[in-house]
């Protein structure tokens, strides 16, 4: 799907708002989730549970999905194609991962290499 500017711009959007402080990972579940509902209204209904959810581990990710829900709420109101809004998840994915390398705050310490047993 070829993303509009107004998409773009969304994409962006939801990338700088969270590259700062939250997990990217923590988004990384919700674009997987969007990849196989294809449903933009269940994607956001997702991210507005989360933080209440069982699957909460920590304060930290509690605010990081809190974060993650109020952003989508207000970057993807009005959208009701579903691919529409996964394009727009993937690139801000890709894009917040950019931002957090170009920031610093993506780092790998304290990941082990596969290779070295």
């Amino acid at each position: 799907m070829e993303l509009t500017a107004k998409d773009w711009a969304k994409a962006e959007a939801i990338a700088r708002e969270l590259a700062h402080d939250v997990d990217r990972n923590e988004l990384g579940k919700i674009v997987s989730y969007a990849r196989r509902s294809r449903d933009v209204g269940r994607v956001i209904e997702l991210a507005r549970g989360l933080p209440a959810s069982g699957y909460v581990r920590s304060g930290r990710t509690r605010s990081y999905l809190t974060r993650i829900a109020d952003t989508l709420q207000n970057n993807l109101a009005g959208i009701t194609d579903g691919e529409q809004a996964l394009a727009i998840l993937a690139w801000a994915f890709r894009l917040m991962t950019t931002y957090q390398t170009e920031l610093g705050t993506r780092k790998a310490q304290g990941r082990k290499s596969k290779r070295s047993g």
